[in-house]
């Protein structure tokens, strides 16, 4: 089910894909593989479409899609804020990160997340797996200090930096505790590294 606005209560796993670049195929494999575990799967931009194609296929997952710099429909939003989390509620921002340029630094984007008051930001557009808390992001309010968990999959099809083919998943527990975990991908065919048609 496409969603324009999520929020969920209650402990959360989420499919976490970004730079597919086309192979709706590796998407299918892995919602085929996470249709009973995840509530939510998202698409961080760059064919976007190889994911949101699937929704009516699978009515118990959410599906949350954000463009990227290769997605030229003007349909899907070039970010989303979700609304994780149990009693403890988290603000994850999606957003695919060319307008950031998370190729070189993740400078903008930190201040960026901060600006949005967001607990996690997931992105892709580097084609290169990161996950990173950065505990000095926020102070606020009476809680104090509060990190920020920034989480890339890499790409699903098209690795770089010598990466493997990869994708995210991510728990907010029902105490807004974050886990996010980078997994890899036995992909055949893939040459890590080609470049694809976009940039």
């Amino acid at each position: 089910m496409t969603v324009s606005k999520l929020e969920r209560v209650g402990s959360t796993k989420v499919l976490v894909i970004s730079d597919s670049h086309g192979d709706s195929g590796v998407v299918r494999m892995l919602l085929e593989r996470y249709k009973h575990t995840v509530q939510v799967a998202v698409h961080l931009g760059d064919n976007a479409r190889d994911l949101m194609q699937f929704d009516t296929d699978y009515p118990a997952v959410n599906f949350v899609a954000v463009a990227g710099n290769c997605d030229f429909s003007g349909s899907v939003p070039k970010e989303r804020m979700l609304t994780l989390g149990g009693a403890v509620k988290r603000r994850v921002l999606l957003l695919h990160g060319h307008n950031h340029n998370v190729k070189s630094t993740l400078d903008r984007l930190m201040y960026y997340a901060q600006e949005k008051e967001a607990d996690a930001c997931l992105f892709g557009h580097s084609h290169m797996p990161f996950v990173h808390v950065h505990e000095s992001v926020f102070l606020r309010g009476e809680e104090g200090a509060r990190g920020c968990f920034f989480m890339n999959p890499g790409s699903a099809s098209e690795p770089r930096g010598g990466s493997q083919a990869g994708y995210g998943i991510l728990t907010v527990d029902d105490d807004g505790n974050i886990v996010g975990e980078i997994k890899t991908l036995r992909h055949p065919g893939l040459d890590p590294g080609s470049p694809s048609s976009c940039e």
